[in-house]
């Protein structure tokens, strides 16, 4: 690919989904061009609650929160580099950029693709924003559930190209877990409990990733398993009262919340537990794309939980890594826990076999990186 792609990102060093996403999509259109023919420009800066690691971008805000001059800066870079460097596409990471990216397309005569992800589409995205996005040329959705809702919602005349997210087959690894990170977390004896995992912001806004769920059923899966451990990773603005309720529920002495995680210890976090959980549902401002903390989970060789109402579901193929329940059943998840808890012998051998087997079928960089490179060599063909 020797085209200039110009890439528009919300952010690149937090450690929310877009930017993870965002991370691996950049890693991926430099792979298969040049890195001089990839500028990505960012809104947000870099945090203090943002990846430890150095990622290169062209140019950021200065900041990790939005306000009006880092808009202003953001918007003014954008028109600056498509009259200077003359891109052949813009490729915006968020649809909140779509009625900037149709002005800067009129400037330039560029090509547009946009990024969708799920929520931002059936969370009340404005008549603006919707209008703009059926304005652009292309659209990669992260999952089927995604791309089902533009085709069913009407939002563009084209059929949207589903590209799952990514994980580092290379990096999340089956294996075992480092003394260490017990005492820095506070983590359970693995050999002693049936540990589950949940991981991800314990944010208000974050409630329909199935943190409460997991503390309601924990009771009677308790009376079923009863050495079953959930350890809640993160942190957020909704951790305290989500402590309070594993309190109030009497589950002090079977519910770890780990706090936030630095980011060399997930694998090894990941390898911690015997089942990873994350049971979203679906509606307004709630549901996810695609999740990567659950294909970061398999690929550490660790069987799912997850929801069926959103692209969470496309993490399981079958039975094989896993179970897709209903998050409005909770007799269901119950069950479902039940099960991938106790499972011993050839049966827990084989779920962790395919979990890795189903990480790297489905969702290797490679594959990723591959699928980047077809879209954006159909994209000049049909030119």
């Amino acid at each position: 690919m020797s085209s200039k792609v110009l890439f528009l990102a919300p952010g690149c060093f937090d450690k929310g989904g877009i930017s993870r996403y965002v991370r691996y999509q950049l890693d991926a259109l430099r792979e298969i061009g040049a890195q001089e023919n990839v500028r990505a420009l960012s809104l947000l800066g870099p945090g203090p609650d943002g990846f430890e690691t150095h990622f290169n971008v062209t140019w950021h805000g200065p900041t990790d929160e939005v306000n009006a001059f880092s808009r202003a800066a953001f918007v003014m870079q954008t028109f600056r580099q498509t009259i200077l460097w003359r891109p052949d596409v813009i490729h915006c990471a968020h649809v909140n950029f779509a009625p900037l990216v149709t002005r800067l397309k009129a400037v330039s005569g560029a090509k547009t693709v946009l990024n969708v992800y799920g929520l931002e589409l059936w969370s009340g995205l404005n008549d603006t924003r919707r209008t703009h996005l059926a304005k652009l040329d292309h659209v990669i959705a992260d999952c089927h559930a995604t791309a089902d809702h533009v085709v069913t919602e009407n939002m563009h005349t084209g059929q949207p190209s589903v590209i799952w997210d990514c994980v580092d087959l290379d990096r999340f690894i089956p294996g075992p877990r480092p003394q260490d990170l017990t005492d820095r977390y506070g983590l359970p004896d693995m050999k002693q409990k049936r540990v589950v995992l949940t991981l991800g912001r314990l944010a208000k806004a974050a409630r329909h990733k199935g943190y409460d769920r997991l503390l309601e059923i924990m009771s009677d899966v308790r009376s079923r398993v009863p050495n079953a451990h959930l350890v809640i990773a993160g942190r957020g603005d909704d951790a305290n009262r989500l402590q309070a309720k594993a309190h109030k529920l009497g589950l002090g002495d079977c519910v770890t919340f780990a706090g936030s995680i630095a980011e060399g210890d997930l694998p090894a976090l990941y390898r911690s537990a015997h089942v990873f959980a994350l049971i979203s549902d679906k509606g307004p401002g709630r549901g996810e794309g695609i999740p990567l903390t659950p294909l970061e989970a398999m690929a550490s060789g660790v069987p799912i939980l997850v929801g069926d109402e959103d692209g969470s579901s496309e993490a399981v193929d079958g039975s094989r890594n896993g179970i897709v329940v209903s998050p409005r059943d909770p007799e269901a998840i119950t069950n479902a826990l039940t099960l991938l808890l106790s499972e011993s012998g050839t049966a827990r051998a084989n779920r962790v076999t395919e979990a890795r087997r189903v990480a790297e079928e489905r969702f290797g960089y490679a594959a990723f990186r591959e699928k980047h490179a077809a879209f954006y060599k159909a994209l000049f063909k049909a030119s």
